[in-house]
C-alpha cells in the first residue's frame, strides 16, 4: 500500500479487535502500516487534528462494524464520513453479526470477521491488493458516483451545483477507466501520443516576443564622452542583441 490504513473502531466493544487487526497487518507478509489511535497519540498536539490528518493521509479506512460503532452518534461515523469527503476508500469489516451497514455505505461490500478471523484477514489482504488494480480503481470510482448520486437526492440540497459537477467528472473518469480495461494497448498509445505532442511543443522554434527589441531600443540612452578636440563628444551607445527563450511544458 502507498500509505497507512486508518482503523475506525469503537473503544466500547471493538478495541481488542482493532489492536489484533493492526498487529496482524503490520506483521505481514506483506507488512502494512496501520494507524490506530491508541498507539499513535502524540501528547501536546490537538487530538482532533491528529485524527483528521491521519484520515487525510491514509490509503483507505477500515471500519470495524459493531453494535456501538454503527450508531448514528458514534465517533466512527464522523471518521468514515470524513474519509468519504477526502475520497478515500472505506472498507467495512463486519465484527458483530447484528451490526448493520450504515445507509451511506450500503453500496459497498464488507469483509466478514464474524467467523474465522484468519480467513477473513486473508480476504482483506486480497481486497487491499485488488484496490491497487485497474478494476479496483474503477470500482472505487463507481462507489464515489453512487455516493454523489445519493447525496444529490437529499431535499433542499444547497450543494447541488457542486455535486452535479462531481457526478459529471466521475462519469468521465469511469468512462476513461473502462476504456483502459477494454483496450489497454490503445490507452497506452494515447498516453504516448500526448507525451510526444508535449515534446514536440518543447522542440518547436520559439518565436521572438514582439516589443522586446523596441522597448530595449527606446530605453537606449545617449551618453556623453569626451574626445580630444570635441566639446561635447556626443555618441550613441549600441544596443546589445536580446535572446529570449520560452519553456513550454507539455
Amino acid at each position: 500500500m502507498p500509505s497507512h490504513l486508518f482503523v475506525s473502531y469503537s473503544t466500547v466493544d471493538s478495541k481488542k479487535f482493532a489492536l489484533w487487526l493492526a498487529d496482524k497487518l503490520v506483521s505481514g507478509p506483506p507488512s502494512i502500516q496501520v494507524w490506530v489511535d491508541k498507539r499513535e497519540e502524540h501528547p501536546g498536539l490537538d487530538w482532533d487534528e491528529q485524527i483528521v490528518e491521519a484520515i487525510r493521509g491514509c490509503a483507505a479506512l477500515l471500519f470495524a462494524m459493531t453494535s456501538d460503532s454503527v450508531r448514528a452518534q458514534s465517533v466512527c461515523k464522523d471518521e468514515w464520513v470524513r474519509a468519504l469527503k477526502y475520497k478515500k476508500p472505506v472498507i467495512p469489516l463486519l465484527v458483530e453479526p447484528d451490526a448493520e451497514l450504515p445507509f451511506r455505505l450500503g453500496s459497498r461490500e464488507y469483509v466478514d470477521f464474524t467467523g474465522s478471523h484468519e480467513a477473513a484477514l486473508a480476504r482483506l489482504r486480497l481486497h487491499l491488493e485488488w484496490l491497487q488494480s485497474s478494476t479496483g480503481q474503477l470500482q472505487q470510482l463507481k462507489y464515489r458516483l453512487a455516493d454523489a448520486q445519493r447525496e444529490l437526492r437529499r431535499p433542499d440540497n444547497e450543494q447541488s451545483p457542486r455535486i452535479l459537477g462531481d457526478i459529471a467528472e466521475l462519469e468521465k473518469q469511469i468512462a476513461d477507466q473502462e476504456a483502459i480495461l477494454k483496450n489497454p494497448m490503445a490507452a497506452e498509445q494515447r498516453v504516448d501520443e500526448r507525451v510526444e505532442h508535449g515534446l514536440e511543443r518543447e522542440r518547436a522554434p520559439v518565436k521572438p516576443v514582439r516589443g522586446i527589441n523596441r522597448r530595449r531600443n527606446s530605453s537606449t540612452r545617449r551618453r556623453r564622452c569626451r574626445r580630444p578636440g570635441s566639446k561635447t563628444g556626443i555618441q550613441r551607445a549600441s544596443a546589445s542583441p536580446i535572446f529570449s527563450r520560452i519553456l513550454v511544458c507539455g
